[in-house]
């Protein structure tokens, strides 16, 4: 089975006292892959983790994301060496760590200097700064190259029911599967979280042809198709309720005839952008 990790982009979303007993009930429920990123929240959350669990470091496996840049003006995208070596130095600082266990370089394009930022990402792991070098990308040309030059350790992508778009790269290498739950689409409140923008190459008819097809617990069967690809399922939780939510469909036994079948007769949808 693989790994049920927690994202912390939404954690704050109602306040800090919330985000605690989020992080404490998930490590109570026997999570320990924390996944955050410098820019969620403006540094509040890496500086919150941090805070949690001081003095239980090495019972963590612990993540983080640089290349995103806060500025005057709002974000920008910067994987210079300089900016990733601050905003790492900065990471460590407010988890409270000398060290990572994995960190992604967040984002990127084929216009970047990525050579310049492999480099980097080489030496901060010989350096033992972090463990492992970490891509977060939806763009399969960038992957490649990673993939091809940069002594990649695992891969960040989006992975759900509605996005299996990164099996068709047929990759060798450890996936983290963020977005499982297809923003709650893939739950049993999916018909409150449908938009006319439908999601991805779905359209909003199109899911609301699918849904009622699906075996419920919808977010049971979701999460269980994630862990047939990725190696870590990393779905985000905003309340308590929601992580217990998540924690019981992790364990529930879904029929593996029904999941079989669910993953036949659902479309792999091709890359439309930055394929080559």
């Amino acid at each position: 089975m693989a790994e049920l990790g927690l994202g912390t982009m939404s954690i704050l979303k109602h306040g800090e006292a919330e985000a605690r007993q989020i992080l404490e009930a998930a490590y109570a429920a026997g999570i320990r892959h924390f996944d955050t990123a410098d820019v969620y929240d403006h540094f509040e959350v890496e500086k919150l983790v941090g805070l949690t669990f001081a003095g239980r470091r090495n019972e963590l496996f612990l993540t983080s994301k640089g290349g995103n840049q806060w500025t005057g003006d709002g974000m920008r995208w910067n994987p210079t060496p300089s900016h990733l070596e601050q905003a790492l130095h900065d990471s460590l600082e407010r988890l409270q760590t000398d060290y990572l266990d994995l960190y992604y370089v967040h984002g990127g394009t084929m216009e970047d200097d990525l050579d310049a930022t492999i480099d980097f990402m080489r030496r901060q792991k010989q350096a033992g700064a972090i463990r492992q070098i970490g891509l977060s990308s939806i763009r399969p040309n960038v992957i490649r190259y990673w993939l091809e030059h940069g002594e990649l350790d695992v891969l960040m992508t989006p992975y759900s029911l509605l996005d299996r778009r990164i099996e068709t790269l047929e990759l060798d290498i450890p996936i983290v599967g963020r977005g499982p739950l297809a923003k709650g689409i893939l739950t049993d409140e999916w018909s409150a979280r449908l938009s006319e923008k439908g999601f991805e190459s779905w359209t909003e008819a199109e899911l609301r042809d699918l849904m009622p097809t699906i075996p419920e617990p919808i977010q049971a069967y979701a999460l269980a198709a994630a862990e047939r690809t990725c190696a870590v399922v990393l779905p985000g939780a905003s309340s308590v309720d929601q992580l217990n939510d998540l924690i019981a469909a992790h364990q529930y036994g879904v029929d593996s005839h029904k999941l079989d079948d669910l993953l036949n007769r659902l479309p792999v949808q091709p890359y439309t952008k930055h394929a080559t």
